[in-house]
């Protein structure tokens, strides 16, 4: 029992141990405050609250739904083109706040947009809780109003709840809830939809993204897991996807997506016990890219731990052809409604296969159609690209939002790396890296992630969630439009702020590289046909060619730096930059982790100390002092080895004196005799020793 204990406690400490992935990738730098010249703002209605929501970008535009607004603003500038302007009408907002909503709720918010051609635009608002949808043209001046219909199904009613709208094939797709109080969830496509009230299908879901890739229209999102719910309540993320050339079923299956499947996505810290971070709260788009020496298709997302728990957020891409084979795999069901769920055999699956995109899916027969109204979800989880997340933040001051990427930009080398831009619920942007991404297959970090977070920069004044994010290039210039529900800012891509090549070198920023030439760390565009002339190293953060430049780490190094990719001396100097390193050496770990290690360290170290004691002293009593056994009780111990027909005399004598149990061993000897006071006692079995 004791030693049980013993062991769990020893388990929990050496989990705490290697639990130091905890411990943040600490930025190259950190950027408290812009420059005024290097930001643009755009504040809209200065007056009320907008609500900026990323619509559409329309070349060198973007379109911006607000409160009773939709903005057209240049990404050059940031100035306002032009607006339209849609206000519910005074009755509905009447009957909106009879309903017992407030007057900030009982507002236009614009949810849903899609430009259908040059100048043709579908809007869908709030409308004071009664979605409307709109068509409009633009022309030159302003946006014509031509045909209004209910939005019911396109548009929630609460502006608070999340949903998402793609436009393909003259055909828009949504994810979205219906109803006053957002009690029906659906994926709706004219006139199709998921089934209603069948948590199998949906579960209260929150939506963040969705895309077209060939055939198939994706969808993300987040759910309470019907599969987890004979073990308690969790949230999982999702992927679903139905067939662009769904028609519906026969029948009663008419209105119904035939080929709606979706599947569990997996980004979790690996291990015997796997951490997860379950939430999904953004996705990139796809991207296209070589990673490995591979061409690959993939998406990345930031996923976080439930508000009630363990603080924490993580970057995590996913790989389309693995997207794909989860939906090929088999199907997850239960026999009962307390059963657990199980892969469901292969010979239980009708044919054709339920999910498949069919020529016409109106010809399908009802065994197919029904399989997949009770099997919607799939038994395999989307493993994570790398098999890990590429960023992992611990903090209960912040977590991941949004995030955008740049795909594939090339350094000097001409390597690739998609650069990753995080925003976090604190008015921060991190910038950061997969450093390994870029190896070639065989490389020692192949297939690997090795995270490089190059800077942390404070956009909007802390406390301030960022909603959305938005990498744009122009002809000139590259910039980050950085969204907030009041303001949106245009910021840099990057900062090549160094004054040294080794330190150049050591941002492993893929933007910026050492020009030996001009002896300045520059972003030129130049370094791509004169490469020779560039210094950069993205992978190892240092290059022999820099004067201040150093051999890579050698275990030894490694185990005395706190980070051997960027010694004290490479730390860039610059007015607005907090510096990291410094001439002191860094602390191995940050000072959350430290300081939970230390109270770890103290209350184990009580416990195993109390235990420790009280087993010892149970042992050695004070009223037998020449009896200090390691086990509960020596007489047990001697009785399990002795005759069940015999006993042990353990009665002390009168007079009180100390025992004392001399154990008499002899291999001539066939008796064991027990005695006291040297005196023999009784004859017992024998016994070997």
């Amino acid at each position: 029992m004791y030693s049980s204990l013993i062991v769990i406690l020893l388990s929990m400490t050496c989990g705490l141990s290697s639990g130091l992935w905890t411990d943040n990738q600490i930025p190259k730098r950190r950027i408290s405050q812009l420059k005024e010249s290097d930001v643009q703002r755009f504040l809209g209605n200065e007056t009320d609250s907008d609500h900026f929501k990323l619509l559409e970008q329309d070349g060198d535009s973007v379109l911006v739904g607000a409160t009773n607004i939709v903005y057209n603003i240049s990404l050059l500038t940031l100035n306002e083109n032009k607006r339209l302007q849609w206000y519910s009408s005074d009755d509905d907002i009447k009957m909106c706040k009879y309903k017992g909503k407030s007057d900030e709720l009982c507002q236009n918010y614009i949810r849903v947009l899609s430009k259908r051609s040059a100048n043709g635009l579908f809007v869908c608002g709030t409308n004071a809780f009664k979605p409307k949808c709109r068509q409009y043209v633009e022309n030159s001046l302003e946006f014509e109003l031509v045909k209004e219909l209910s939005g019911e199904g396109l548009c929630p009613y609460d502006p608070t709840h999340l949903s998402t709208a793609t436009f393909v094939d003259d055909s828009l797709y949504v994810a979205t809830v219906a109803g006053f109080n957002g009690a029906d969830p659906l994926i709706y496509r004219l006139p199709l939809r998921t089934e209603q009230f069948n948590p199998k299908h949906l579960n209260a879901p929150s939506f963040v993204n969705s895309f077209s890739h060939q055939q198939n229209v994706y969808f993300f999102f987040r759910e309470t897991a019907v599969e987890y719910m004979n073990c308690g309540k969790s949230i999982y993320s999702r992927v679903a996807r139905v067939c662009s050339n769904d028609k519906g079923g026969p029948h009663k299956f008419r209105n119904h997506w035939t080929t709606f499947q979706k599947a569990r996505l997996n980004c979790s810290i690996p291990g015997d016990f796997p951490f997860y971070f379950n939430e999904i709260q953004s996705t990139t788009s796809l991207v296209k890219g070589i990673y490995g020496g591979h061409n690959a298709q993939i998406i990345y997302g930031v996923f976080t731990t439930p508000s009630n728990s363990i603080s924490g957020s993580a970057v995590c891409a996913f790989k389309m052809d693995d997207i794909h084979k989860a939906f090929d795999g088999s199907f997850k069901g239960q026999e009962a409604i307390d059963s657990n769920w199980l892969p469901v055999p292969s010979s239980k699956v009708p044919e054709p296969r339920p999910g498949l995109c069919v020529n016409d899916s109106r010809q399908l027969p009802d065994m197919t159609l029904n399989f997949h109204k009770e099997h919607t979800l799939m038994d395999m989880a989307v493993p994570a690209f790398w098999s890990s997340p590429i960023v992992v933040q611990t903090s209960f001051k912040y977590r991941f939002t949004q995030i955008a990427v740049d795909p594939q930009i090339e350094t000097a080398s001409g390597k690739t790396f998609d650069v990753l831009f995080i925003a976090t619920d604190d008015g921060r942007v991190i910038k950061a890296i997969n450093a390994a991404s870029g190896a070639l297959s065989g490389h020692h970090y192949h297939n690997t992630v090795v995270p490089i977070v190059i800077e942390e920069v404070t956009v909007f004044p802390l406390g301030t969630v960022i909603t959305n994010l938005l990498v744009y290039h122009t002809f000139y210039e590259a910039k980050l439009l950085v969204v907030s529900n009041n303001e949106i800012k245009s910021i840099k891509l990057f900062h090549c702020l160094a004054k040294t090549c080794g330190e150049c070198v050591a941002l492993q920023d893929p933007y910026c590289a050492f020009d030996l030439a001009r002896q300045q760390c520059t972003s030129s565009r130049s370094r791509f046909w004169n490469r020779d002339n560039f210094v950069q190293n993205v992978e190892d953060g240092w290059d022999p060619r820099c004067p201040d430049g150093r051999p890579p780490p050698t275990e030894s190094t490694k185990m005395l730096s706190p980070d051997p990719q960027l010694p004290p001396q490479y730390a860039p100097d610059d007015q607005n930059v907090i510096d990291l390193e410094s001439t002191q050496q860094t602390p191995i770990y940050t000072g959350e982790s430290f300081a939970l290690a230390v109270t770890t360290s103290v209350i184990t170290s009580l416990v195993l100390g109390f235990i420790l004691g009280y087993i010892f002293s149970k042992r050695c009593r004070k009223e037998d002092p020449n009896i200090c056994s390691p086990y509960d009780d020596p007489h047990q111990y001697l009785d399990g080895r002795l005759a069940a027909s015999e006993t042990f005399q353990t009665q002390p004598p009168v007079n009180n004196k100390p025992i004392n149990l001399v154990l008499t061993t002899n291999k001539n000897s066939k008796n064991l005799n027990l005695s006291v006071e040297n005196k023999p006692i009784q004859k017992v079995k024998k016994i070997y020793l």
